[in-house]
């Protein structure tokens, strides 16, 4: 059961990602392209295959926090669930309603819960903490792309 794990939490965060992917395929063609954007913007090819790797450490990374054994798990599991659908929710605010001042509001927030999610995790698993760091990195990341499209636009 608890190797099902490893399996289960990181196909659930590719398929949470991939019904986000199907809500942006209009944007990415119709909107996003004629946006301005800072000039750190990575080509699309590189959001795609980004996400997929994240998408699978933060799968390893609750996979991890849930074989631990440790209490706590519960509340780092419901701050993991909340993060991912915080995540899915920017994805259709700010392509599906193009809406790239309220997608700044919720990738704050997004960037807090991760904050707090690695910070619950610690004392469950270094390792599945660790693995959320590049995740943390790319939404700051994503945070100041986000940021300047709504500063320039």
């Amino acid at each position: 059961m608890k190797y099902l794990r490893f399996l289960f939490w990181p196909v659930l965060c590719l398929a949470v990602g991939m019904s986000a992917s199907a809500l942006q395929s209009d944007a990415l063609r119709d909107w996003y392209p004629f946006l301005h954007k800072p000039l750190l913007t990575p080509p699309g090819w590189v959001f795609a295959l980004v996400w997929i790797v994240l998408y699978i450490l933060m799968g390893l990374s609750m996979s991890l926090v849930q074989n631990s054994g440790r209490p706590g798990r519960g509340v780092a599991t419901g701050i993991f669930l909340l993060q991912l659908a915080v995540n899915f929710s920017w994805s259709t605010v700010f392509f599906y309603l193009r809406s790239p001042t309220a997608g700044l509001v919720i990738i704050s927030a997004l960037f807090a819960l991760l904050l707090l999610y690695v910070w619950k995790s610690l004392p469950l698993s270094r390792m599945g903490a660790y693995l959320f760091l590049p995740y943390l990195a790319w939404v700051g990341f994503a945070w100041y792309l986000n940021f300047s499209i709504v500063l320039h636009n």
